[in-house]
């Protein structure tokens, strides 16, 4: 199995690293990962149906190394961008409005039970 990755945005940066988005092309399908990589360290996360495809855990795949080195070729090196970059924007990725609401639908309220005896 072959997996290739590109770089779809920097997301901005955070303690000390940067967070890059990736599209990860994995038998003919494509999802989403990360790598966030600091001057000396990263990590690379993908989606679990990409470890499926694969086998294992993403870090535990023969593969990782060089695949890892490709998507490490590609990225601009951090010291470079982390007095440039702005602070990850999470709410540009997360559609959260801060307010959690009921689904009155999917619960009736009337079938719930106390559990106190």
């Amino acid at each position: 199995m072959e997996l290739k990755a590109d770089v779809v945005d920097y997301m901005g940066k955070m303690e000390n690293g940067v967070l890059v988005l990736l599209s990860i092309g994995c038998g003919g399908k494509f999802t989403e990962g990360t790598i966030f990589y600091t001057a000396d360290n990263f990590v690379i996360t993908v989606s679990e149906e990409v470890e499926k495809a694969i086998g294992s855990p993403i870090e535990m795949w023969a593969g990782y190394a060089a695949f890892a080195e490709s998507v490490l070729k590609k990225l601009i090196p951090c010291e470079q961008l982390l007095n440039r970059m702005d602070e990850v924007d999470f709410s540009k990725y997360i559609d959260f409005d801060g307010e959690t609401s009921f689904v009155e639908d999917e619960i009736d309220p009337d079938d719930i039970e106390s559990i106190e005896e």
